[in-house]
């Protein structure tokens, strides 16, 4: 059921207009992102990060629903009540390409649940979807992108919120929720979003605003720390501290640093390349006049690396930029928020929530 808009009625103040929070749940995190509307522009109200106890959630699946309420009604009591729209993980969601004959836009969805089956592998009543339209359409045919999720997951995660009480309001594809914070409104062309994260890397080709393509790999933030704490003998927290002050630059001072981490972003390199070369070859039959990936979006909390964008550009001969979370949620001549766009990176999933939220309620 959709409830009326009553703010458009009886509008809050300004000062205390406050929207849905987005919420990014990973194997060994949680990140919350609330933006509060202003007269002109949105600004960032409360947010933070929480560390999970390991064995909670794996792989994006909940494997101890008990223990991940207890710990939501522990460390989230001051957000009771609170609405919420949370990410789906990514590695979990099942994406592709179907080809359906010319018919009106409300028969589209019945019609795929007919056919589920033969795109995805679970049965329609074991599965939620949703799907776009691809334009331009073309006369013949209607090429439509599915996205699907294993309804058990879902449901899991709904529950867990109800449970810790707070009030789901809407689950998205977690590159969703990307693409909305990182990927500029003009962007048309198709491009390549890399999520760069602790325990694992996603993998996302949009074009014009729309997901086409996923994939997921382990290596990630975590596999650097292990190498670096295994080469300096030290514990975890000085391979951060080791990571983030040298980086990934090629020189006298920090070539044993640079040789440690090389084979963990050649690795995510080749991955990059693969993942190129399958869209290249798989993109001929789509109708769309800019199949060819133009650039890539680096995000996550392991994507200000020193010296990373500069490498995957050098050696990927493509355009490789440092994305900005804010790019459509405020621009920084009217409004500059209290947390630096390295730190915003770690937060690009959960500002995307936060701003769905901000856009239903225009």
């Amino acid at each position: 059921m959709v409830l009326p808009n009553l703010s458009k009625i009886f509008p809050l103040p300004e000062y205390v207009e406050s929207l849905s929070m987005g919420l990014d749940i990973s194997d060994r995190s949680l990140k919350f992102v609330e933006l509060k509307g202003r007269k002109k522009h949105l600004e960032l109200g409360m947010f933070g990060s929480r560390v999970l106890p390991e064995g909670l959630v794996v792989s994006g699946e909940i494997k101890n629903k008990p223990g991940l309420i207890d710990f939501l009604k522990k460390d989230f009591a001051e957000f009771f009540g609170k609405e919420v729209s949370l990410s789906l993980p990514e590695e979990k969601a099942l994406v592709g390409l179907v080809t359906l004959p010319v018919m009106p836009l409300s028969n589209i969805r019945e019609t795929l649940e007919l056919q589920l089956d033969e795109h995805i592998p679970l049965s329609p009543s074991e599965t939620i979807f949703d799907f776009e339209l691809l334009r331009p359409a073309v006369k013949d045919h209607l090429d439509v992108v599915l996205a699907a999720f294993p309804r058990k997951l879902v449901e899991d995660y709904r529950d867990v919120l109800v449970a810790s009480g707070l009030k789901p309001r809407v689950f998205e594809m977690e590159t969703q929720a990307l693409v909305r914070s990182i990927l500029p409104e003009n962007e048309k062309d198709t491009v390549m979003i890399i999520d760069f994260g602790r325990t694992r890397t996603s993998f996302a080709i949009v074009t014009d605003g729309i997901i086409r393509f996923t994939s997921t790999v382990v290596l990630a933030g975590e596999s650097i720390n292990q190498i670096l704490a295994k080469v300096f003998n030290i514990d975890v927290y000085g391979a951060e501290r080791i990571k983030k002050e040298n980086g990934f630059v090629r020189t006298k001072e920090n070539q044993e640093v640079f040789n440690s981490i090389l084979p963990i972003i050649s690795a995510i390199r080749d991955e990059i390349s693969r993942h190129l070369l399958y869209w290249q070859n798989h993109a001929s039959h789509v109708h769309y006049p800019n199949p060819e990936v133009s650039k890539i979006y680096l995000c996550g909390g392991d994507s200000n690396l020193t010296g990373l964008t500069e490498y995957f550009s050098y050696e990927l001969k493509i355009p490789v930029l440092l994305a900005n979370p804010w790019v459509n949620i405020t621009s920084f001549d009217d409004y500059i928020p209290e947390i630096t766009l390295t730190e915003s990176l770690t937060y690009a999933t959960a500002l995307g929530l936060a701003l769905r939220s901000a856009k239903h309620n225009d």
